[in-house]
C-alpha cells in the first residue's frame, strides 16, 4: 500500500469523524457531564420531593441534554439530617438544604421566619424569606461557604397528638410536645407545655414509644414521617412556620459551565421558592383529606381561642429584636417590620395554607 494511499485514507477518517462529531450531542462530543447529589430533611415521598423538585431536577436534565444530572438522597443516607450545612460547606454533598433550626445559633437573623403569626402560607412565607435573603447582607452573610439557590419556609405549623384533640390552652396544658428547634421549645414553654426536642425523622419513634403526647410541626410531612400511624388528632393553630436554606458547594458550583449556571440560576431564585411552598400548601391541603378519610379528627381554633395563644407567644418578636441588637444587629427592628409588611403583602396573593 502506497504512502499517498495510507495519507489519504488517514485524511478521509479524519474528515469523517469531524462530520460525525459536529452532530451528534454535546456530551458525546467530550463536553463533561456532571452529576450532583442533592439531599435535605424532606423524604421522596414528601410532596415537595415528589411534586416540585424531582420534576425540578428532570427540567435540568432536559435543558442541559443530560450534561447535569442532579440525584436527591434521602435524609440520613449521605450524612446525618442535621449536618447538611456542614456537609455541603465540606463537599461532602453538592446540593443540601435543610431547616434553619436543626442549627441552632447558626441563623440568627434568619430566625425572624420563625417567630409567631408572620405569613399564613408556606408560599407567603417562601416569598417573604428570598424577598428578605435579597434585600439583606446580614442574612446573606449568615450562609457563608454554601452558594444559596434558594429559600424558603415549611408549611404553617399546628398540633398533632396522639390521645386527644387540644381544643384550649387548658387542654394543652403539661403535656409533652415534640419540638423540632429551640425556638419552637421556647414557644411550648410560653403555652404551657412541656416540650422536648427532637430531630424531624424521628419523631414518629418518639411517639410510638409515648416519649410524648404530641408533636407541633406542619401538616405537610406528617405522612411522609409516619407521624399519621401515631398521632391521629390534628388542632389547627397555624402558629408559625420554619425558615429552610438550599444551597450548592461553591467548588461544585464554580466548576459548573457558564451555561450550566445559567439554567441553575434561571429555574431556582424565587421560581423554586414559590414551588417549594405551593408544594407543601397543596401537600398540607391533600394529606388532610387523606387523614380525614381514615378516621383523623381535626378541630380548628376558633378566633377567640387563637387569640389567647397569640397574646402568649407575641412578646417573642420584641425579645428577638432585643436578643438581635444584642448581638450588633442595629438594624433589627427594621428586617422585623419588614417580614411583618411582606407577610401582609404576600398573605393577600397566597391566601391561607390549611384549606
Amino acid at each position: 500500500m502506497s504512502k499517498r494511499f495510507m495519507s489519504a485514507m488517514v485524511v478521509t477518517i479524519i474528515a469523517g469523524l469531524l462530520v460525525f462529531t459536529a452532530g451528534v450531542s454535546p456530551s458525546l462530543a467530550g463536553e463533561k457531564k456532571f452529576d450532583l447529589s442533592f439531599t435535605s430533611a424532606y423524604f421522596d415521598k414528601h410532596p415537595t420531593v415528589k411534586n416540585g423538585w424531582i420534576p425540578w431536577a428532570d427540567r435540568i436534565r432536559e435543558a442541559s441534554k443530560g450534561r447535569l444530572n442532579i440525584e436527591y438522597f434521602n435524609p440520613n443516607t449521605l450524612c446525618p439530617s442535621k449536618d447538611n450545612f456542614d456537609s455541603t460547606v465540606d463537599g461532602i454533598l453538592d446540593i443540601g438544604a435543610n431547616y434553619n433550626g436543626l442549627n441552632p445559633g447558626k441563623f440568627p437573623i434568619s430566625e425572624v421566619m420563625e417567630l409567631p403569626l408572620m405569613v399564613p402560607s408556606a408560599e407567603a412565607g417562601a416569598l417573604v424569606i428570598w424577598d428578605l435573603y435579597t434585600k439583606y447582607p446580614e442574612w446573606r452573610n449568615e450562609y457563608k461557604g454554601v452558594e444559596i439557590l434558594w429559600q424558603w419556609t415549611s408549611a404553617t405549623y399546628q398540633l398533632h397528638t396522639t390521645k386527644k384533640l387540644v381544643k384550649n390552652l387548658d387542654d394543652l396544658k403539661g403535656m409533652k410536645i415534640l419540638c423540632w428547634s429551640p425556638k419552637l421549645i421556647e414557644i411550648m414553654k410560653m403555652l404551657g407545655a412541656n416540650p422536648i426536642q427532637v430531630q424531624p425523622p424521628d419523631s414518629y419513634l418518639a411517639l410510638q414509644r409515648g416519649m410524648a403526647e404530641g408533636v407541633l410541626c406542619p401538616l405537610a410531612p406528617v405522612k411522609s414521617f409516619k407521624i399519621t400511624d401515631a398521632a391521629k388528632y390534628h388542632t389547627i393553630v397555624d402558629l408559625l412556620v420554619g425558615p429552610f436554606w438550599a444551597g450548592a458547594n461553591p467548588e461544585v458550583w464554580a466548576s459548573l459551565p457558564d451555561d450550566l449556571k445559567k439554567i441553575m440560576k434561571e429555574t431556582t431564585g424565587q421560581k423554586l421558592a414559590v414551588i417549594s411552598g405551593k408544594t407543601l400548601d397543596e401537600g398540607a391541603a391533600g394529606d388532610s383529606a387523606w387523614m380525614k378519610s381514615k378516621g383523623h379528627e381535626f378541630y380548628e381554633l376558633p378566633d377567640a381561642e387563637r387569640a389567647l395563644w397569640a397574646k402568649k407567644v407575641m412578646p417573642l418578636r420584641e425579645k428577638w429584636v432585643s436578643d438581635m441588637e444584642a448581638k450588633g444587629f442595629k438594624n433589627a427592628r427594621q428586617i422585623l417590620e419588614d417580614a411583618i409588611s411582606l407577610g401582609e403583602k404576600y398573605a393577600k396573593v397566597t391566601g391561607r395554607g390549611y384549606k
